[in-house]
């Protein structure tokens, strides 16, 4: 009878590791044909500049790269659990502190990498939210970042707060900023291939909530961008990459009226949360004054 047990147990656990990757790799392929056909068929200048030349080999191994990336986030996914469960402890720095806002269908978990590093790099006040559930009207979402943030600034006595805002978090953090009261409380911004106006992917999802708000230069991400691109006196940081295989076009990712666009080639879109180049990039604009 243990044998039996053992051996289902085996069984289930293996089934449950493949699918585990499997998956991951199957949206990873399927969204890069996607990212393929577009890039091939409707090429958009960034900022006036034609879409770069890709290296075969390079585009491979990035690929490689966002499949094992998507197949980390998945399996962290419900440490989420730990994470928001976690207390909020503040400490005393000299640094506002850094709240970090994930995308759509992610949650908190989904920065464990980049909260570590930024904490060993000296940035005591960091901390990673959820907001639930990722569907609905991206003002409700947008709601509960705001509420993140107030809470945020009355636990550290802060000022001002930093902001660095994975996918569908930067456009949600500038609704929040321009008209749910943080204007003036938010001193950077920092957005990792973020579709301010939309991406063509989400035409891929039902056209309901955040799927459709988030559909490329749809009604909602225009009236964002109506009375400027970077509301509130804040500070804009746009990373963003030529490979990001769920934001299309790339130039949905920048801000004209951004302090800075900087590309990182060669990244997907889940590799920008745990790629060394990206977190480093994000510390430096941290830091600076």
């Amino acid at each position: 009878m243990i044998e039996v047990l053992e051996t289902a147990m085996f069984w289930i656990l293996s089934v449950v590791l493949v699918v585990i990757v499997l998956i991951p790799t199957y949206v990873t392929l399927a969204f890069y044909l996607v990212w393929h056909y577009d890039r091939r068929n409707f090429p958009e200048p960034v900022l006036g500049e034609a879409p770069p030349a890709l290296k075969p080999g390079r585009v491979v191994r990035a690929m490689l790269l966002e499949a094992a990336s998507l197949t980390f986030l998945v399996a962290t996914y419900p440490l989420r659990v730990i994470q928001d469960a976690s207390p909020k402890r503040a400490h005393a720095s000299d640094r506002p502190p850094v709240v970090l806002i994930h995308g759509y269908g992610g949650n908190s978990a989904n920065f464990l990498w980049m909260q570590w590093r930024l904490r060993r790099w000296g940035f005591r006040n960091v901390y990673a939210v959820s907001y639930t559930p990722p569907h609905i009207n991206m003002r409700k979402l947008s709601d509960q970042v705001a509420r993140h943030v107030e809470r945020v600034l009355e636990r550290t006595g802060a000022e001002q707060v930093d902001l660095v805002c994975h996918s569908m978090g930067g456009p949600l953090s500038r609704y929040a900023i321009k008209n749910l009261g943080l204007a003036g409380r938010v001193r950077k911004v920092i957005t990792l291939g973020s579709p301010h106006y939309g991406s063509r992917i989400a035409a891929l999802f039902p056209a309901r909530g955040a799927a459709a708000q988030m559909r490329y230069r749809s009604p909602f991400v225009q009236e964002l961008a109506e009375e400027g691109e970077c509301p509130g006196g804040a500070r804009f940081f746009c990373l963003y990459s030529e490979m990001d295989n769920f934001v299309l076009p790339a130039a949905t990712a920048v801000l004209e009226n951004a302090e800075e666009n900087l590309h990182l080639p060669y990244l997907g879109h889940c590799s920008l949360l745990y790629s060394p180049r990206v977190a480093r990039a994000v510390a430096d604009r941290l830091r600076a004054d």
